[in-house]
Formats: structure tokens, C-alpha cells, sequence
């Protein structure tokens, strides 16, 4: 990896949801040279898979009643069967009307027992990450099956003041950290070898960064500055594998890649520096409009990529010598939108959607 300069600096975090603030001490290394290795463009090569694109849209609610109590689903029209129900009902409103109806990406534990929610606040690049403790909130209070609408209730009636004895204890397991310059948010995400939470801080920029998030106070502790190289931005998606490898793509604007191709980056997060290369085979076809996540399910070793109503995914261990045979890809009904995918280590996925925000599980486990 290239040599890191460390700096310290002190930064005030922003102000805590319950109204008090702290000072937060925060590591800045400063990644000199390239951190994308070199290739020939003329080498760049890619694998004409199943055109399945998905034009931008409107985005439906799907509710009528924002205390929804009965599951809602998604299916597949065309492509790679699946069938998706709605899971748990995340909260919308924490202080003020749908002020947490902006979720952009989720980050999820190999046991499929905790959730993070990066949030952010609308029109701009400040968020703050909310932890739920799943499990307990599945099996204490029913909120994926007897009770679904119980998560929503709790915290609107935070927003209210009118918060009962139940309330209190639903929102035990629900953490909301500070508010901090987030992005766009769309990237966050978990290393399983290590269990470090990452995201991009300055995504679609030249001179980048990325962060890493502390587990339990939820906000940066560790921030590496650098860039890919001159002509090449970064991505605004992130995922690792069981090996603790990071990825991400970004669409071709054409010129020596087909326009609208996947470019496909593989490297390292390490703890001061970072480190990329781009996989020299991409996807003909792209999934959708906008890349909204990327994901890896350890289960199935695949890497998946996420756009609205369209998912594609890749073996991980053909990176580079895919057929098209192996692409998968499937579109989605209901007009939502997609903020990611996440799989639990039994195969579990479970897909983010806002209008309102929710997360829905797939039927089976072999998505």
C-alpha cells in the first residue's frame, strides 16, 4: 500500500438527536500517490450479458396507512425468479414528520440480528446512522410478523411526546447516532473478516475519501484522503467479501469502455491507506439508470449490483472471466426504490426500499 501521512485532528461532531453534543477525536491519514493501479485500456474487455434495464421512474408509496400491519411484496418480471415481503417497517418519523424518509444504504450482520440505517437529511450531505437490534425487536415486540406496525408507532410517538411504557422499550434497540458529513450516503458498508463499518465520503469526486465508522458510537473515527487517479473518480457504492476484499463500479461513459458498461473496481481498505484495481472484463449491460448499492452474499460468493427495480449479480470467483451464462439478473414490479441488498450468512437477503422505507426479505434463500 502507498505510505500514509498521519494527521489528527479534533472535530466537533454534530448535535445528538437528544440535544447535548460531544468532541470527537478523528484520525486523518493522507494517502500520497495513486491508489489505483495502472492498466491498458486496450486490454478492457467485456461480457455481453442479458440486457435488463430499468429506466429511471417515479417512485410509488406503498402504503396508504403509514402503520402498515400486513406485509406488502415485490416480485420478479422478468430474469432470476424472487419474490420479496416486507420484513420490518423502519421508522419514518423520529422528531418531525419523515424526517427519517430519506434512508440511502444498509449495512447488516452476519446473523442478520443488527441493522445499519444511513440516513440522510434531505437536500443535503449530512446523515447520521441509526442501529436496530433485529433480533430482539423480532422476537420481543413481533415487528416482522404479529405486530409490524410497533416500530413505526414507537417513534412517532417519540415525535409527539407521547411516548407509552411500550414505546420506551421498543426504542431501547434502536440507536440514533450523531449527525455528520455523510456524502451521499449511499455506500455504507461492513467488512465480515474484520466487522470495520466503511463508507465513502466524497463519492463521484477525483480527490476522495473513505471513512470508517465506529460500531457503537455510530459516527467517523477514521478518515483516509486520496484519489484513484487523475481521470478516474470514485464510485458511490461499496461492499467487501469474506476475504475483507472491497469493491466497487461505476456506469461507462463510453470513449475506450462501451458507454453504459459496469466497470468493476477490486482492492483493499486498509487501516491507514488504500489500494484498487479495475477488473479488466465488465458487464455489457448495466442493471438500471443509477447505481444505487453494491453487495456480496457469502452464501452464494456473489457479488451483486443494485439499481431500481433491478438487481444483476456475478459469481465473485469468475471476476475477470465471466461467461455470460453466470450473469443473473432480475427485474422487480411496485416502481420502489432500491437503496440496497444485504445477506445474512444462512443466504438471507434482505432488500432496503423507501415510499416508505422497509426492509423486505426474500421468500427463499437463493437469491
Amino acid at each position: 500500500m502507498k505510505k500514509a501521512v498521519l494527521l489528527t485532528t479534533v472535530a466537533a461532531a454534530a448535535l445528538l438527536f437528544g440535544g447535548s453534543t460531544t468532541l470527537a477525536q478523528a484520525k486523518t491519514y493522507n494517502q500520497k500517490g495513486n491508489a489505483l493501479a495502472n492498466y491498458n485500456v486496450k486490454k478492457y474487455k467485456t461480457v455481453k450479458n442479458k440486457n435488463l434495464f430499468v429506466k429511471r421512474y417515479t417512485f410509488k408509496t406503498s402504503y396508504s396507512n403509514i402503520f402498515q400491519t400486513k406485509p406488502t411484496s415485490i416480485h420478479t418480471t422478468k430474469g432470476k425468479k424472487a419474490t420479496f415481503k416486507s420484513n420490518v417497517f423502519l421508522p419514518v418519523t423520529y422528531n418531525k414528520s419523515a424526517d427519517w424518509g430519506n434512508p440511502q444504504a444498509e449495512a447488516l450482520s452476519k446473523d442478520g440480528n443488527t441493522l445499519y440505517e444511513l440516513i440522510t437529511k434531505n437536500g443535503s450531505n449530512r446523515g447520521w446512522i441509526v442501529k436496530y437490534n433485529l433480533g430482539k425487536l423480532r422476537s420481543k415486540f413481533g415487528v416482522s410478523h404479529s405486530h409490524m406496525d410497533a416500530l413505526r408507532r414507537a417513534s412517532y410517538d417519540h415525535a409527539t411526546k407521547n411516548m407509552t411504557s411500550k414505546d420506551k422499550q421498543i426504542m431501547k434497540y434502536v440507536k440514533v447516532g450523531p449527525m455528520f458529513n455523510t456524502g451521499h450516503g449511499q455506500s455504507l458498508a461492513m467488512n465480515p473478516k474484520n466487522g470495520k463499518l466503511w463508507f465513502i465520503g466524497k463519492p463521484v469526486a477525483v480527490k476522495t475519501n473513505v471513512q470508517r465508522v465506529s460500531t457503537s458510537s455510530l459516527k467517523p473515527i477514521t478518515k483516509i484522503n486520496f484519489k484513484l487517479k487523475s481521470t478516474v473518480t470514485m464510485g458511490s457504492n461499496l461492499t467487501f467479501d469474506k476475504h475483507g476484499n472491497a469493491y466497487f463500479f461505476t456506469y461507462s461513459n463510453g470513449g475506450w469502455a462501451p458507454k453504459g458498461a459496469v466497470k468493476i473496481y477490486k482492492g483493499k481498505i486498509g487501516s491507514k491507506s488504500v489500494k484498487f484495481h479495475l477488473v479488466m472484463q465488465g458487464l455489457r449491460n448495466r442493471p438500471g439508470t443509477k447505481p444505487q448499492s453494491m453487495a456480496y452474499n457469502a452464501k452464494r460468493n456473489r457479488l451483486y449490483f443494485v439499481s431500481d427495480s433491478s438487481i444483476s449479480s456475478i459469481p465473485a470467483s469468475k471476476l475477470g472471466k465471466l461467461k455470460a451464462s453466470q450473469v443473473e439478473g432480475s427485474n422487480f414490479s411496485g416502481k420502489r426504490e432500491f437503496e440496497g441488498i444485504q445477506f445474512a450468512k444462512n443466504g438471507a437477503s434482505y432488500l432496503l426500499v423507501n415510499k416508505g422505507a422497509e426492509l423486505m426479505q426474500a421468500t427463499n434463500n437463493k437469491f
